[in-house]
């Protein structure tokens, strides 16, 4: 099969030369041979599909790990595969994004919505069953939900008790957090225990992306109040985020204080 220049293939693809010597650097599109002497480039006419290929990719902001895929895929129905699920990475982060400009839009337009009315009682200990595992803090509502999401499998609470999350009062980059329900009577085997005495709480309606407002809320009510905390802070998740939508969620944040 003869070879063509650079500037040829380049022409042939509909691209720049600047474009086809840059997928190259990224592994993307390799000539089929390189002059030792000149260093010039030159391609096959069949690699034009695979260049119009990764063009098409890349205008698409598929990233290149993904692309690489589609391009060693053996056949169509991987490829179709692959795209499927880039399709429902790029679906879900356009969900994400639509919830933070309806949050922003909220907090712009009505900022004096954003009240919450903050009491402090005593309880009672309280023993949860349910998982512990490791979240990140600047993924905390993705590890939140996947632990919810794997307490839910477990069966625990048959579904008729809202999941209570526990998380430490001061967070790094790394923490270990739990979720569970209320342990029946005769439970042996908990996943934390909660600690009897006075607790502050309010109720936040709204996406769980807007948690930290209801957080602020009560830890500026105990400042102010003289009160000293000491955690953790739970999250009670007392509607199902599968069957209402973001804007009415309803979670119980609380937090425990010294006696």
């Amino acid at each position: 099969m003869s070879l063509m220049p650079i500037g040829a293939f380049a022409r042939l693809a509909r691209l720049t030369v600047e474009a086809v010597r840059h997928y190259d650097a990224e592994g993307l599109l390799v000539p089929a041979s390189v002059d030792p002497r000149s260093g010039y480039r030159y391609y096959r006419s069949d690699q034009v599909r695979t260049a119009t290929t990764i063009a098409l990719l890349r205008g698409l902001d598929v990233p290149l790990p993904v692309v690489r895929e589609v391009l060693a895929a053996p056949d169509e129905k991987t490829v179709a595969a692959v795209l499927a699920a880039q399709r429902e990475h790029v679906a879900a982060e356009m969900a994400r994004r639509e919830q933070v400009l309806r949050s922003l839009d909220a907090l712009l337009l009505a900022p004096r919505r954003v009240r919450y009315d903050v009491g402090i009682a005593e309880r009672a200990p309280l023993w949860l069953v349910g998982l512990t595992g490791r979240v990140r803090a600047d993924a905390l509502d993705v590890d939140a939900a996947a632990l919810c999401a794997a307490v839910l499998r477990t069966g625990a609470g048959n579904g008729r008790e809202p999941l209570v999350g526990v998380f430490p009062l001061d967070l790094v980059d790394e923490f270990d957090a739990a979720v569970g329900v209320p342990a029946p009577p005769g439970t042996s085997e908990v996943a934390v225990a909660l600690p009897g005495g006075p607790w502050a709480a309010t109720l936040h309606v709204g996406p769980y992306e807007e948690l930290p407002l209801a957080y602020t809320a009560v830890l500026e009510h105990v400042r102010e109040r003289g009160h000293q905390v000491r955690g953790p802070v739970t999250e009670t998740y007392l509607t199902d985020p599968g069957t209402v939508a973001p804007d009415e969620l309803v979670t119980r944040v609380s937090l425990a204080l010294e006696p």
